[in-house]
């Protein structure tokens, strides 16, 4: 087992079974701006996913989150993934860093600002393998909820609001986003 860093410290990590590799695969095409029915059939038709932006709940509301990402970005690349060490079977933990390059609002200039997150994915499957719930942790720190107060309340009910609305202007078909 080896590690790997984050801004909230060092991570034991361990290596992909290729069960794995292949949802990694085809998971990092969502964040690669690059969605496709593929990584799309690892999601439970009930599964949520909560990032700090919005939480997303049922598989076509989290279709439409990742499809309205080439809208937004000109690119993204994957800098680094590593598979961090779970303690139980069916919850699968990734550090992950992904490069963003923003299109640009001015039309002069070909890209737009540019921007590194190192983030910690937790995806909690279900018996038949397949995602229940997919959290983004930002710099690894946990996203805010109702249950961390007043604060945590108004955010929590933002990122609905901000996931209910991306929901309904952008497609779940990847091919129509």
């Amino acid at each position: 087992m080896s590690t790997t860093e984050s801004s909230q410290g060092t991570h034991a990590t361990r290596e992909a079974t290729p069960q794995e590799q292949q949802f990694i695969t085809d998971i990092l095409k969502l964040y690669q701006c690059e969605p496709n029915e593929q990584s799309y059939s690892h999601y439970a038709e009930t599964a949520t996913f909560h990032d700090p932006v919005s939480i997303a709940k049922g598989k076509e509301s989290i279709m439409s989150q990742f499809n309205g990402m080439p809208k937004i970005f000109a690119r993204s690349e994957t800098k680094e993934i590593a598979v961090l060490a779970s303690s139980t079977p069916s919850e699968l933990m990734l550090n992950l860093t992904q490069h963003y390059v923003f299109k640009s609002p001015i039309p002069l200039k070909k890209e737009g600002s540019e921007k590194t997150v190192n983030s910690k994915l937790t995806f909690k499957l279900n018996q038949q393998g397949l995602i229940e719930e997919h959290v983004e942790e930002w710099d690894h720190e946990g996203n805010k909820t109702g249950e961390d107060g007043f604060m945590g309340k108004l955010q929590e009910g933002r990122k609905k609001v901000d996931a209910k609305l991306v929901e309904s202007t952008v497609s779940s078909d990847p091919a129509k986003a």
